[in-house]
């Protein structure tokens, strides 16, 4: 039985459908160089073992951030995993990638995401939260399309620095759609550009979206901003790491409307870069604009706790095109993995965990500030990573990685004009140890 199950005429009919006369048109636009011709050269199965020895063999290609003295950030942060987290994983009810839709059979992980849901509005002060989404970039799209659904606006402002691959995922949102974005630069401190901000903000302004601490690590003066954009009648969207509100001061007491934001520090993995989930939470007028699941508490007709599926009328699998979002994945159980480690953690250690990372990182960027050739442009009112430049980076960036050690994330693919800027980061697992070696050996690069 051939692999593909398409007859002669079921191609030949899509085929007609799309326009295309055959195969070889359909895929006219792939080179020439990289077509395969004639069949495919496969060799004969493997064993199960010679499957998994070859696959190991790949695997070890592989170099894992635990090899090297990495301070890398940007959005996946390496924080330390409680041991009991994964043992309580392993519940075979958690590890399903059922949707709980019959609630009567799911009172249990409905709970875990009614509890990770108000967990997240104690940490950003808002009154509704969902079930999580993909990761953070989608979090952040669906918080500026609820902001374009609440308002009937259909312009958007981008203010100050945001992570230059949520704004290519909002702007994949919005490209077959009405709507405009206005960007707003930061200013040379790298913050907030308040003047640019004022003479932009009108009544045509749906939302003014911002990030704090922003892309560069700095803390953006959110109250200040919110002041501005409400007399407007336009929201404010809050993009945060969800860790700094352990320090910081909740959004809802900024004058925020939405906060969103990427959950991996709550207890996830970096797992070369995923899966992650995405936060979103709201002021409660907001609820029916909320994408996604809600799961509600209520009680059932013998007046026990119950939990079920709330507002399911916004869904896709109910409305379908007129549903508030097409969003259709929330990596339930990342969500879950981090309302277990918020309840293991608890509110002081979880405090402690964002002090000990804010320490670090001003040790390090103190220490980095003796080294002669280190510029800092901007200030450091930071969380836990921050901005600085050094002629050569890349060249830098190698030598040190060749030391194996990982100075953080070089800027210029993502930010041509900062070619030589990296953003570093520190984390509570960084010891004064691994913080000195690093800046003794960037040192040794720069001065021999």
């Amino acid at each position: 039985m051939p692999y593909i199950l398409n007859t002669p005429e079921d191609v030949a009919l899509m085929l007609k459908e799309i326009g295309a006369e055959d195969i070889e048109d359909l895929y006219k636009q792939v080179l020439s160089s990289l077509r395969i011709e004639g069949q495919l050269k496969l060799a004969d199965g493997f064993s199960e073992f010679r499957v998994k020895c070859l696959l190991e063999g790949l695997s070890k290609k592989n170099h894992t951030i635990d090899e090297f003295n990495a301070f890398l950030g940007v959005g996946m942060y390496d924080h330390y995993v409680p041991a009991a987290l994964s043992h309580i994983l392993t519940n075979s009810q958690f590890l399903t990638a059922y949707t709980p839709y019959q609630a009567e059979c799911s009172q249990g992980i409905l709970q875990a995401i009614y509890e990770y849901q108000s967990y997240i509005c104690l940490l950003t002060g808002m009154e509704v939260s969902n079930a999580s989404l993909l990761d953070g970039a989608s979090a952040f799209a669906e918080a500026a399309l609820m902001a374009l659904r609440i308002t009937k606006r259909k312009k958007i402002i981008l203010a100050g620095m945001i992570h230059p691959e949520y704004i290519q995922t909002l702007e994949t949102y919005l490209s077959g759609l009405d709507f405009s974005i206005q960007s707003i630069p930061p200013n040379k401190h790298g913050v907030l550009n308040w003047q640019s901000l004022r003479l932009h903000v009108d009544s045509d302004v749906a939302c003014c979206c911002v990030q704090s601490p922003n892309f560069f690590g700095l803390i953006e003066d959110i109250a200040d901003l919110s002041e501005i954009v409400r007399k407007t009648g336009a929201l404010t969207v809050m993009l945060t790491n969800p860790l700094s509100l352990a320090v910081l001061k909740e959004p809802e007491l900024m004058g925020v409307d939405i906060v969103c934001g990427d959950g991996q520090a709550l207890g996830g993995s970096l797992n070369m870069g995923g899966p992650s989930f995405g936060f979103l939470a709201s002021k409660k007028n907001y609820v029916r604009q909320l994408p996604g699941r809600i799961v509600g508490k209520t009680v059932d007709n013998q007046k026990n706790t119950a939990y079920c599926l709330t507002l399911q009328a916004r869904e896709q699998h109910i409305r379908r095109e007129k549903a508030t979002s097409n969003i259709c994945s929330n990596h339930s159980f990342n969500a879950i993995i981090a309302s277990v480690y918020l309840s293991l953690m608890g509110a002081e250690g979880l405090r402690r965990v964002a002090v000990s990372s804010f320490s670090n990182s001003q040790y390090l960027y103190r220490r980095l500030k003796e080294i002669r050739g280190v510029i800092f442009p901007f200030s450091s009112c930071f969380f836990n990573e921050f901005y600085w430049e050094v002629n050569n980076s890349q060249v830098v960036f190698d030598k040190l990685r060749e030391k194996k050690i990982i100075p953080g994330y070089l800027l210029k693919d993502k930010l041509p004009e900062h070619q030589n800027g990296i953003l570093s980061c520190c984390t509570e697992k960084k010891s004064k140890n691994e913080i000195d070696s690093f800046v003794n050996c960037l040192a040794e690069v720069l001065h021999g």
